[in-house]
């Protein structure tokens, strides 16, 4: 995603980790590439009233975000932690598409149906290509 980003010449990459020594891997590698990324340590202490389970303790956040990807927690923290994430969608501008990895699983199917009700604005759609499949959500351009 840095490599596009840059390609285009313009556009962040913020991406968070709850390891620690990853995070710093990370930013070496990408040191190693001349590439560039907000690479942060997120440990798994957040809570939500409306999900189960616990989700990153996000700093650092954008103010807006054009492109949210969903890849974590590990399932094994809770099947419906990822539904967690819906806490940025505030975030998330107009047109700007949201990508759930893994939605072909029980728990990532729970949670796309709690979106398509909670969250009007975004179409969502299922891409099965793969073995793991892929929620792909856009918010529209009109505000709700």
């Amino acid at each position: 995603m840095s490599s596009a980003l840059k390609k285009n010449g313009k556009g962040r990459l913020h991406s968070y980790d709850q390891h620690l020594p990853f995070v710093g891997e990370m930013a070496k590698w990408l040191s190693d590439y001349d590439l560039d990324a907000a690479f942060h340590y997120a440990p798994l202490l957040y809570r939500s009233d409306s999900w189960p389970g616990i989700w990153y303790a996000l700093s650092q956040l954008p103010d807006e975000i054009d492109l949210l990807v969903i890849d974590g927690p590990p399932w094994s923290v809770h099947p419906f932690a990822r539904g967690i994430a819906d806490c940025l969608f505030d975030r998330i501008s107009p047109g700007g598409i949201i990508m759930l990895d893994d939605a072909a699983r029980p728990g990532e199917r729970l949670i796309a149906r709690r979106w398509r009700r909670d969250w009007p604005e975004f179409s969502f759609n299922f891409e099965s290509e793969g073995s793991k499949g892929l929620l792909i959500g856009r918010k529209s351009f009109e505000r709700a």
